[in-house]
């Protein structure tokens, strides 16, 4: 039996498949094909080289708390490390916890204040069990900490250490794989020419090396090269370039890198896009025809091969650019929230001017929390 179908990574004939996320998921892009990837290869991708490139971004999509396609939060980052030592679990959004019981003495002139802090009430045993460590002649159960414990929210007065590792040969593979997804679903005639051999098997099977198809940015990408729906948008296009068939993908708003597909291609011109604002608070929130102008983006030949130091400092560039971008997200988002809980509070008897002056208390609090930070830097 004849299958629709053609697999542009197996080359073999499939019905209907899952659905193949052109960009994936995780990335909260919602274009599907159901004609381009078959089953086998779809779940070979999805636990392999789709986790290593969300692993290499995990740290942006956090921050942004942004929601995959189908709606799912984003990880949850353990263990993150702030400047004094402690340890957080940091929430979609960027939203820190403490990960494990902190305990902070002071010497007072009757003795010593202990002060037991923790993230949630289902480490209030461990709490316990640390507390008598610390100090094993005080006998401290449990229920003496319920008795005493309170509930507290305010502004991290420290700094937190992420690492983000953007690169590696599944993340590439991963990244390289989203492009050629475009391809697929714009041309799949095109996608399946014996010119795409080399790369088709660098992604599907890891043959071969990164340094064919991937460039690192040479210089920081300039934003009327790129199309934009945000400031955090994921871009990607592929384009026929000569024989060579070159493209960009792009994360977050600057998170890129320059590819190549095929350098041997004799067919027709072509030029293909699709851009994504992940945070899905523009309109149209992705288009699958961006107007992009490919001798203006990043090109292939001007990029360099290996990650030195001159491509350190781009990429310090851009990842400063993405925090500068965030931080004024968070902080807009932040008074929205002061505003809107003081206004939606549940005391009927409060007037707007008592409701005016709480909203300019918290107001107060967390600009002086953000320029005491300011200070220390």
């Amino acid at each position: 039996m004849i299958k629709p179908h053609t697999c542009i990574y197996e080359k073999v004939g499939f019905e209907d498949s899952y659905g193949e996320h052109i960009l994936q998921n995780f990335l909260g892009a919602r274009w599907v094909s159901k004609k381009i990837v078959c089953n086998e290869a779809q779940s070979q991708f999805g636990s392999s080289i789709d986790v290593a490139l969300e692993k290499g971004l995990q740290e942006f999509r956090n921050l942004l708390g942004s929601k995959g396609g189908r709606g799912g939060d984003g990880p949850t980052l353990k263990g993150i490390s702030d400047t004094e030592g402690v340890k957080y679990n940091l929430k979609p959004g960027g939203i820190p916890e403490v990960s494990a019981p902190v305990i902070k003495s002071q010497e007072i002139p009757f003795g010593t204040h202990i002060k037991g802090i923790i993230g949630n009430t289902k480490q209030l045993e461990w709490l316990v069990h640390e507390l008598n460590k610390y100090c094993p002649n005080a006998n401290i159960d449990l229920a003496q900490i319920r008795a005493n414990i309170t509930s507290e929210q305010g502004y991290l007065e420290s700094y937190l250490h992420l690492q983000p590792t953007i690169g590696g040969a599944d993340y590439f593979r991963g990244l390289l794989k989203s492009a050629f997804n475009l391809l697929g679903a714009n041309a799949s005639n095109i996608a399946l020419l014996p010119c795409f051999d080399c790369v088709r098997n660098f992604i599907l099977n890891g043959s071969g090396s990164a340094d064919t198809f991937i460039r690192w940015y040479s210089s920081f990408p300039e934003t009327d090269m790129i199309p934009i729906l945000s400031n955090f948008d994921h871009f990607v296009c592929v384009y026929s370039n000569g024989c060579n068939v070159d493209g960009l993908v792009q994360f977050f708003g600057g998170i890129g890198h320059i590819i190549r597909l095929a350098d041997s291609y004799e067919g027709e011109k072509f030029k293909f896009g699709y851009l994504v604002n992940p945070l899905r608070d523009s309109e149209p929130a992705e288009t699958r025809i961006p107007d992009f102008n490919s001798a203006l983006v990043p090109q292939f030949d001007d990029g360099y091969i290996k990650p030195g130091q001159e491509v350190r400092t781009v990429y310090k560039a851009i990842i400063d650019a993405f925090l500068i971008k965030y931080s004024e997200l968070s902080v807009n988002k932040e008074i929205c929230r002061i505003i809107d809980e003081e206004i939606n509070s549940n005391d009927q008897n409060e007037t707007i001017q008592q409701i005016g002056v709480k909203i300019a208390e918290k107001l107060a609090l967390f600009i002086a929390s953000r320029n005491n930070r300011k200070n220390e830097i």
